[in-house]
């Protein structure tokens, strides 16, 4: 263990709360912890292995490859836990600092526990056994009645050997979820625990996971039970003594506090034990006690808590980075309309693109009370409008410590030049607060007319390592923010470099402090009167109309998951319906079955993400003029080949309509699993169909929404329909695919599962057909004549499937840039050389550097930049370089 003699000053240092917690200079000083996990002995990477904090919210667990990140950890000494099925449990102190790596990597040696065999029970003996555990573990927790176990199945029960000692342990972790406070508890046992003494709970590792956004209604109220846990923790006594505002207790001669010696920590010194009258008493093992500034412990081993406090049940805790400051900050917050306003502030990587490019942009929250942004919009809109206000494009994205980030690929289908891009978050339109910015979307056969804006430096100052760059030269550039005194600032940037020989800055005459000013509010504004709603998830909207398109009132069933969760939903006299509260990343499928007041099946169905039109005109904007560049325009072939490239052929595909089953056995051999489709209770949903066999074909893995499929060996299984194989590793496909570009779930949604006679699964490698064979085989034998006519009717009496978007995953702006450059389309133009949305400065470091190639002429770039400082206000820099 540590220890740590180095006080910068003996005397009594009393610290003012915004020194100590101020949440505006936390970001930029936070860093990712990263790192690989392998086999000690053979060296090979460990999937699924358990790092975190123990009792933090610091966790996480390694991908396949052995990787680990755990994002905004703060700089400092970590107590840092590994654990993983199979082997010996790692903790180690690790250090973060700023200026070196934060990549840590961690060897694990096998194990083999050797525990007695569990006893054989009954169902009904098994779930007494659970209730007992239960009730003896939360016997002295005060959220006895508010706290779940998720996974009662992981519990093991034996008998201790030579004794009729009733024992429990746990195969992997145990979750509870604490209904009141919003925490899931991952907990582990050190040692099996018996079911007849009292549980020793410092036997036990636990790992937090906030769940207070998950049921935004109930946000306050988890907000006021935590208040209260805080109050009487040993950690706000911590803090206390550490602020000064609890100077001495019954006995004590008082508290001295020194900065420490790494980074956010502090020293404590005091008269042992330290009485709180009501509460208990708390004592160090060491000669000082280290703590962060929110009052929690760098190891928790030194600290002795005696009395009520040493009663706190585990599952009673907050992680030991809660922010309790600002949850008692928040507490004393009217919540008006006036402190709840927010604003987007919009940056793309350019002004104009050319058709099949890629926009890149980034938004930060600008709010009226930063500390409410937690409890404001997780979801931005964004837009792609044509000047009559027509859309072409909506998508949502996740709002995530008030960024967002994201791309939007323009198809050559963008038959105007002129758009305007639109964000917003409901909430904000109710403020009028919504942002547009111009662009252009072109033919690479033009350009804008040149107009080079003014350059300027406000609070942002750059240099580089060369004054002139060779064409493709590496060039290093080093950021600066500076307050007046020319002290570095805290901040939250993003970069955009441009060719200027290939992209024209757009000219802004507005300041940028414009677009981070928020709207007055009257003083009798209410929140009930606002029309739109705060949004912590997205919502869908949909529609029903009779055969002559006219809306009508009917009801509308809906099955949400992959799974047979079906629920129904409210429709309006207008045929409208909507499916709130919805958080699906990438593709996802709704299957929805509408009826009208008859009771008769209404097959025209709309679905879409919910979007909002407020009633406020579009701004003009005034567009650079184009002009001819010396690129070739798009010829309509290449238009035409380009909007048909990636559609889903395999409709196309027929069958004879009369057919046998293939005479004798397949390539495979005799299937692993034979499953009769008609035995499951299928409505017409892809997803649930693949989660219902999954339920029938031990092995067979289907996880997320929309599933991917996989056999215990890994990777994706080849799909054959009939005998013939849709998605082998290499050749020709029936559907027009392969599987960099097409699932077995893609291929497999487009059949009409009713029409689906018999699937065989095959779990095994299947040498003879090589690559393809590797993965295993969902083989897939339809029906014919009468029988495919039966389904085909039965799909158009049941659930319409509809395929949507949710959040996007995040695309590199490299991995994008390098597509490009072999798309035809583009004629090899690269006008945006550099784009970073997240440029983190911070006041202990002076610069921060970015690195890129510079154009291929070697002509003069452009660099913008603009951001967010930690007081909230906004920095910018326009520079020339390589200006020959």
């Amino acid at each position: 263990m540590f220890r740590n003699h180095h006080f910068l000053s003996s005397r009594r240092i009393f610290f003012s709360i915004p020194f100590l917690i101020s949440p505006l200079c936390l970001f930029g000083q936070n860093l990712n912890f990263s790192g690989t996990v392998t086999d000690k002995s053979t060296g090979q990477t460990l999937k699924d292995i358990h790092v975190f904090v123990p009792n933090s919210t610091f966790q996480t667990f390694s991908d396949s490859l052995g990787r680990f990140t755990i994002p905004n950890m703060p700089a400092g000494r970590w107590e840092i836990a590994l654990i993983g099925e199979g082997y010996e449990e790692i903790q180690q102190v690790i250090e973060l600092k700023k200026t070196q790596p934060t990549n840590f990597d961690f060897s694990l040696l096998s194990t083999k526990i050797n525990t007695p065999p569990a006893l054989k029970l009954t169902d009904k003996k098994r779930e007494k056994l659970v209730e007992d555990f239960t009730s003896h573990f939360l016997s002295t927790s005060k959220y006895q009645d508010q706290l779940r176990l998720l996974n009662p199945e992981a519990l093991v029960f034996f008998e201790e050997d030579n004794s009729n000692e009733l024992m429990v342990d746990t195969n992997g972790y145990l979750i509870f979820i604490n209904d009141q406070t919003g925490f899931l508890f991952t907990l582990y046992f050190n040692q099996p625990q018996s079911l007849e003494k009292p549980i020793s709970t410092d036997q036990l590792q636990l790992a937090f996971l906030d769940l207070i956004n998950e049921v935004p209604e109930l946000i306050e109220a988890r907000n006021l039970e935590r208040e209260k846990i805080f109050l009487n923790s040993p950690a706000f006594t911590l803090r206390q003594m550490l602020t000064g505002e609890l100077s001495a207790s019954d006995g004590s001669e008082g508290i001295q506090v020194a900065f420490g010696k790494y980074p956010g920590e502090y020293l404590l010194t005091f008269t042992k034990p330290f009485v709180i009258q009501g509460k208990g008493s708390i004592s160090y093992t060491d000669d000082q006690l280290a703590l962060r500034s929110e009052g929690a412990v760098v190891f928790e081993d030194q600290l002795m808590l005696e009395g009520g406090f040493s009663e706190i049940h585990p599952l009673d805790q907050l992680p030991r980075n809660f922010n309790g400051e600002k949850t008692l900050q928040l507490a004393n917050i009217e919540k008006n309309a006036q402190v709840m306003q927010e604003k987007v502030f919009l940056q793309t990587d350019r002004s104009h693109y050319l058709k099949g490019e890629t926009l890149f942009f980034k938004a930060n929250m600008i709010y009226a009370n930063p500390l409410l942004g937690p409890e404001l919009s997780k979801v931005l809109h964004l837009e792609i409008l044509d000047t009559t206000g027509y859309q072409e494009y909506h998508q949502v994205f996740p709002i995530k410590a008030g960024k967002a980030f994201g791309s939007v690929y323009l198809p050559v289908e963008f038959d105007q030049e002129k758009y305007i891009v639109k964000a917003y978050t409901s909430w904000s339109i109710n403020y009028g607060n919504e942002t547009y910015l111009p662009i252009q979307v072109h033919d690479p056969s033009l350009k804008p007319v040149a107009s080079l804006p003014e350059q300027l430096s406000n609070g942002v100052t750059i240099f580089s390592d060369k004054q002139n760059y060779s064409p493709g030269e590496q060039v290093n550039l080093n950021i600066m923010v500076r307050d007046g005194n020319g002290k570095p600032v805290a901040s939250d940037l993003a970069i955009r470099v441009l060719d200027l020989d290939q992209a024209a800055p757009l000219e802004n005459n507005k300041p940028i402090s414009e677009a981070f000013s928020l709207n007055p509010v009257p003083t009798d504004a209410q929140l009930e009167d606002f029309k739109y709603p705060l949004e912590n998830r997205f919502s869908l909207i949909g529609q029903i109309k009779n055969e002559d398109d006219e809306p009508i009132q009917g009801n509308v069933t809906a099955l949400i998951n992959g799974l047979e969760n079906i629920e129904k939903f409210k429709v309006d006299d207008n045929g409208t319906f909507d499916i709130p509260n919805l958080s699906f990343e990438d593709e996802f499928e709704i299957a929805i079955q509408a009826s009208d007041k008859k009771a008769l099946p209404v097959r025209n169905i709309s679905l879409k993400i919910q979007d909002y039109q407020s009633v406020e005109d579009l701004p003009s904007f005034e567009f650079p003029k184009l002009e001819t560049s010396k690129a070739p325009a798009l010829t309509a072939q290449e238009i035409q080949a380009n909007m048909e490239k990636g559609e889903i052929l395999l409709e196309e595909f027929v069958l004879d309509e009369e057919k046998d089953d293939p005479v004798g056995p397949m390539i495979y051999g005799y299937p692993d699993n034979s499953v009769d489709p008609s035995t499951l209770p299928l409505n017409g949903s892809t997803s649930q169909f693949l989660y219902l066999l999954s339920g029938q074909v031990a092995g067979m893995i289907v996880t997320g929404n929309p599933p991917s499929i996989r056999f215990r060996n890994g990777g994706e299984p080849l799909v054959m329909i009939d005998g013939f194989p849709i998605n082998p590793s290499s050749g020709p496909t029936i559907g027009g695919g392969s599987p960099s570009s097409r699932t077995a779930t893609e291929i497999i949604s487009g059949i009409n599962v009713f029409a689906i006679k018999r699937v065989e699964v095959i779990k095994r490698t299947v040498s003879a057909l090589g690559e393809g064979g590797r993965n295993g085989i969902i083989s897939i034998f339809m029906k014919t004549g009468a029988d495919l006519q039966k389904a085909n009717e039965a799909i158009m009496n049941d659930f319409t499937p509809f395929n949507l978007s949710g959040f996007p995953s995040l695309r590199k702006f490299e991995d994008v840039m390098d597509e490009q450059e072999n798309n035809s389309l583009l004629r090899g133009l690269k006008p945006t050389l550099y784009w970073n949305p997240e440029i983190i400065t911070n006041t202990e470091e002076l610069s921060q550097k970015v690195e890129f190639q510079s154009s291929k002429s070697g002509g003069p770039m452009w660099v913008e930049i603009k951001g967010i400082t930690a007081d909230g206000q906004p920095v910018e820099g326009k520079f020339v370089i390589n200006q020959q």
